[in-house]
């Protein structure tokens, strides 16, 4: 050990200088930094020797006997396969002939075998071309292949093209009446409606009925009373016009209820508050449950289930159930008994307990129907292929099976999951989630089948169109009073000035409309008619306001324009200060005469700043003002005026007339152009469509598509194939099937007779004839057996590997001190006033210094382990294995190495205690061989605790270059008679797939969301949507949607539940519970601190304060579901509460957080 340290204490460390420059720096800045360099001169160091000394390694401790050609790389030399020489030749070099095996299983299967002679068990595997034997069971395989391929076109493509869902005659009915449907639509407008969400409507119901038996338990019929009339009370005062938006602050709802027969039903885990309060404790307690002995109860596990003839995937399940039952009993057991839940709320540790323990059998009975169906579908697929040889080939014929197999399974286990959910539960004794359950299967049972068909009677259009139509006259605009969630339509009032602006009046908003619009949809039938109609009128009336009153009247160009002579405002504009309508100051027009005088204006303007300007010019005003007069008063002046008085009064008188005229037509070509757009819509591009199918040219869709080659043309095609072309082909493939068995059965026998039986011979290479197909180095499943002494030095050269890369780790850091230490010097001298590293002057030396050194250190550890690597390739390394004497045999002298290697030389390096060593391999304290068992499995692979049997294909991995005395003479000096069956980690195999044998055993866990009702853990199947194919033309395949629970069950919160008591009870006057306000309230009941319904709140704790913008109660027009909906209730309201009514809070139990209190 102190060798391997000699590197690291012979390190010498030097102070480090800094020479200063202080001539040009200020005196009292001078002294501060002198005495900063002081400090750092004395903190501060670089090495100025750093020896790096490897730890001895096995490659120079050994006496020069055992080191004589100690080389790892030599350790795993792969035999050379190549035999084919020797075994197809006789002694005197002349082919062997062909044996009577070998002649009858090239009858059979065209193929033969050569016994190998290095490798004595082996052999090699040749194949014949086809062209001269392909076997008579070959010939008769592909005999079946045709015979499937001949029956699959009548039973499967002949039948389809009758009845499917691609290229059939019912398919081209479909798409007949499609087309049809499309021509009557585009002609009149067929109905489109949708029954809506389905889907949501259904969970709704759903949720009501889960909990419509419950009724609250007479001792808190006041609380929820209380509470009810609270949301009923807030719902009307936030909707008054005189209430301001407040900050919510409801009454306790009540938790406890009680079904009809007297049961309690606790739901105190709905509260967030409750819930997050646990968590933290929970999680702690889930921890402390999974440490310290799950590996030793693996490893007593894996002794015990060893030796019963068990496979790994069997004795893998068993142990992982038996882990997974042993932690959730320590962790039940810790909830239950927990003081800090029991402080926190009595009983809330069974309550949390009764929640996990129904998650987990809800699971559990899923997971049961699940694996049913995996088994049964397995069966019979076994079943078809034992049953029906030709059939079973056939893959669209077994997945017809399968499915309809499905469809008798689901038929069968609709309510499977339910009822074996139910009765873990009622073992369990859980009896509130067995209630809840029961509940479910009624639903489903009996309720949800009849209102899927009830709320998919209710239907409502895909599309709604409208019309809007322009409002004439300003005094009817219709002006609405926005108060909140209320909207009142006001008199039209007009004045002549803008109101006098003062402070708006708040929660206070005013709309205009100036258009009437009107409303169609496609729910009815000749609904594209009616939107012409409805089209042509909004049309023809805005365009009679645009061309007979805003053209003639309002714009520039107008009558009006022309004759009057000041300029007037034609648009009026609504204030938000009392909703009254003034004109609108932006679209004033000036006239004709306005214009005029607006030009001389400009005129005199420019003549004025010219003369205001002094004569500071290179020709002088005396010659530049006569150009200024002739620009100005003659080209702007009267020449403009000219222009103007000849334009303009034309484009008046002419706009204003053709704009009238245009407005007498518009009963003329207003039809016309409506029907020109609907036509449009037609043939290019559909508009008004309510599908969202194709919207491009549907009458081409219609006609040439859906009915002339969907409807017309696919029947014919489709019958000819089925009647006449299918049978045909497949005629013509059993004719040729069964003539090329008989002309393979005669070639085979002519060429076996002929030339294999009198001229055929073992070969000697591949060629155009024979080629080979398996033997040793071709085929993947066989293995190399080792000598121990191999297996020991890998092991030995892994220690060293282990101990060096942690020796390696600890040397980095302490050559990275000097620049650790350098880095912290300056954050916290200099980190305060924004100072940061600069890489240059010291600290750049000190970084060459350092990375000089870690390159030395790579350089010295890549050079000893190039010499400790073994060269065992990945492609070799999971076939090398031991028999299983020789394998207990190493095991155990590779603990012993361990035990004494790590003991002296790997311990005194980690940085952590032998017992968390032990804790992070999974292992128990001081297993010595598991440790054994894991090194040789990293070495090599899982594979290798597997001994070698007499079954295995193996070859032997000679050492003829290496020295492997020492480890001989440790395997002589130990007596392992007794020990070898203690040797537990050899496992035995199975009849498993060739590299699946591991047992795998999990750490234990627990999802926290287990124990939360508000988390979904499973979502229900039961609704799902069709999706897209990108092969249209295969089979419809559904996935399978047997009716699964929703874990947890959907229940709604507690809050919703006394209101719908409350609602039971006051039929006259409920609360509405789709109110957005009530849903507000809602929302901060369920985020509200947990109080004790035991107790009462005062009356003040009821009432509302001033809003603020993040807890305000004003609408959410997006609002979810209760079980969906976010927190409301801010903690600056439950500071508020806490400081204003500490009195009246004396009687009120507010749960928090541990953490709150610290």
């Amino acid at each position: 050990m102190a060798s391997s340290c000699v590197g690291a204490d012979a390190a010498k460390m030097k102070p480090l200088n800094f020479p200063l420059d202080l001539s040009k720096v200020p005196a009292d800045m001078a002294e501060v930094m002198q005495q900063i360099k002081q400090l750092a001169e004395s903190m501060l160091f670089h090495w100025s020797e750093f020896p790096i000394v490897l730890p001895p390694s096995v490659t120079e401790i050994l006496n020069d006997k055992d080191r004589q050609n100690q080389i790892f790389k030599d350790l795993f030399k792969a035999p050379v396969f190549d035999e084919l020489e020797e075994v197809g030749t006789t002694p005197d070099g002349q082919l062997k002939n062909l044996s009577k095996k070998q002649l009858d299983d090239i009858w059979d299967n065209g193929e033969f075998d050569v016994d190998s002679v290095n490798f004595p068990g082996q052999v090699h595997k040749w194949r014949l071309t086809q062209l001269l034997q392909k076997g008579s069971q070959r010939a008769h395989n592909t005999m079946l292949d045709d015979a499937a391929i001949s029956l699959r076109l009548m039973i499967i493509t002949a039948r389809n093209r009758f009845n499917s869902h691609f290229f059939s005659l019912t398919k081209s009915a479909r798409e007949l009446g499609r087309g049809l449907w499309l021509i009557f639509d585009i002609l009149i407008g067929m109905p489109s409606t949708s029954p809506g969400d389905l889907q949501s409507k259904i969970q709704d119901e759903h949720m009501k009925h889960l909990v419509a038996e419950l009724d609250i338990k007479p001792k808190y019929k006041s609380t929820l009373d209380k509470f009810c009339t609270y949301v009923k009370t807030m719902c009307e005062k936030l909707q008054s016009k005189n209430y301001q938006t407040a900050a919510l602050r409801p009454p306790p709802v009540p938790y406890i209820y009680q079904t009809p027969g007297g049961q309690e039903i606790d739901l105190r885990l709905f509260n967030k508050d409750l819930i997050n309060n646990c968590l933290p404790i929970l999680s702690s307690i889930l921890e402390r449950g999974a440490r310290g002995w799950h590996v030793q109860y693996r490893q007593k596990m894996m002794r015990d289930l060893q030796g019963q003839g068990l496979s790994n995937e069997e004795i893998s399940q068993k142990i992982n159930d038996a882990i997974m039952k042993e932690y959730l009993d320590r962790v039940f057991s810790g909830i239950s008994t927990n003081t800090e839940l029991e402080n926190l709320q009595p009983g809330i540790g069974l309550l949390l307990v009764s929640q996990a323990k129904s998650v987990i059998a809800m699971k559990k009975a899923v997971s049961n129907v699940k694996d049913k169906l995996t088994i049964h579908k397995q069966m019979l697929k076994d079943h078809l292929e034992k049953t029906y040889p030709v059939k079973s080939r056939i893959v669209a014929w077994v997945n017809e099976q399968i499915a309809r197999f499905e469809d008798d399974f689901i038929v069968q286990n609709l309510w499977s999951a339910h009822e074996e959910a139910i009765a873990l539960c009622e073992r369990q004794d859980l009896n509130q989630t067995a209630y809840f359950l029961k509940r479910d299967l009624n639903f489903i049972k009996e309720r949800e089948a009849v209102l899927v068909k009830e709320l998919g009677k209710v239907r409502i259009p895909n599309k709604r169109y409208t019309f809007s139509t322009r409002i004439w006259m300003p005094k009817n605009y219709i002006v609405t009073k926005v108060e909140g969630t209320k909207q009142t339509v006001i008199p039209t009032k007009i004045v002549q000035m803008e109101p006098m602006r003062g402070r708006m009046p708040p929660n206070i908003t005013y709309s205009l409309e100036r258009y009437r619009g009107r409303m169609t949809s496609s729910r009815y039938p000749f609904w594209r008619w009616w939107n012409y109609l409805q089209r042509t009128w909004a049309w023809s009336w805005n365009s009679l306001f645009f061309l007979g009153v805003v053209v003639p009247w309002c714009s520039p160009v107008s009558i009006r324009a022309l004759l009057w002579i000041k300029p007037f405002i034609p648009d009026l504009e609504l204030s938000q200060i009392d909703g009254t309508l003034y004109p609108k100051s932006s679209s004033k027009t000036r006239t004709f005469i306005s214009t005029l005088r607006a030009l001389w204006l400009h005129v005199l303007n420019s003549r004025r700043k010219f003369e205001e300007t002094p004569d500071r010019g290179f020709l002088g005003k005396s010659l530049t003002r006569h150009l200024n007069r002739i620009w100005n008063y003659f080209f702007k002046g009267a020449l403009g005026s000219f222009f103007l008085t000849l334009t303009y009064p034309l484009m008046c008188v002419g706009g204003s007339a053709l704009s009238l005229i245009a407005a007498l037509l518009v009963p003329v070509w207003v039809p016309i152009a409506t029907l020109l757009f609907h036509l449009a819509g037609i043939l290019i591009f559909d508009f008004d469509s309510p599908a969202d199918n194709n919207k491009f040219s549907i009458l081409f869709e219609a006609l040439i598509y859906r009915i002339l080659i969907m409807g017309l043309a696919q029947p014919i095609v489709a019958l000819i194939t089925g009647s006449l072309l299918c049978p045909l082909a497949a005629l013509g493939i059993s004719v040729f099937a069964l003539a090329k068995r008989l002309g393979r059965g005669f070639w085979d026998t002519m060429m076996y007779f002929l030339v294999i039986r009198s001229r055929g011979r073992v070969p000697v290479s591949d060629g155009f004839v024979a080629r080979r197909i398996a033997g040793p180095g071709l085929a993947a499943n066989y293995f190399f057996q080792i000598k121990p002494e191999q297996a020991l030095a890998a092991l030995e050269s892994k220690m060293e590997l282990d101990e060096l890369e942690v020796w390696r780790k600890n040397l980095e850091k302490k050559i990275e001190i000097p620049t650790e230490k350098y880095k912290k010097f300056v954050n916290q001298c200099f980190g305060p006033f924004s100072a940061g590293l600069v890489s240059d002057g010291v600290y750049s030396r000190l970084l060459k210094e350092t990375q000089s050194l870690q390159k030395d250190l790579m350089v010295k550890v890549k050079e000893r382990e190039a010499r400790l690597n073994t060269g065992l390739m990945s492609n070799n390394s999971d076939k090398i294995k031991l028999p299983e004497r020789e394998l207990k045999i190493t095991i155990l002298q590779g603990a012993k190495m361990l035990e004494k290697f790590y003991t002296e030389r790997v311990f005194p390096l980690i940085n952590m205690t032998e017992e968390e060593f032990w804790e992070m391999k999974m292992l128990e304290f001081r297993d010595w061989r598991g440790l054994a068992s894991k090194k040789f499995s990293e070495i090599f692979s899982k594979a290798f605790l597997i001994p070698l049997d007499g079954t295995d294909n193996l070859f032997r991995l000679e050492v003829k270059h290496l020295n492997l005395s020492r480890y001989t003479r440790m395997l002589a000096s130990g007596n392992y008679r007794d020990d070898l069956d203690l040797v537990t980690e050899v496992h035995s195999p199975n009849a498993l797939p060739f590299g699946k044998w591991d047992v795998v055993a999990r750490a234990p866990s627990l999802d926290q969301n287990y124990f939360d009702p508000n988390k979904v853990i499973i979502y229900t199947t039961r609704y799902q949507t069709s999706r897209s194919r990108s092969k249209p033309w295969k089979p419809r395949r559904r996935s399978v949607t047997f009716d699964q629970l929703q874990i947890p069950l959907p229940l709604p919160h507690p809050g919703v539940i006394a209101l719908s008591i409350y609602n039971r009870e006051h039929e006259h006057s409920p609360n509405n519970l789709e109110d957005a306000y009530c849903q507000r309230i809602l929302r901060a009941t369920k985020d509200t601190p947990y109080v004790d319904l035991g107790e009462s709140m005062t009356e003040e704790e009821m009432e509302l304060e001033a809003s603020t913008p993040e807890n305000g109660a004003e609408e959410d027009p997006n609002f979810l579901h209760i079980a969906q909906q976010e927190r409301t209730f801010s903690e600056e309201d439950m500071a508020r509460l806490t400081d204003d009514n500490v009195k009246e809070l004396k009687s009120v139990r507010i749960v928090y957080p541990p953490s709150h209190f610290s």
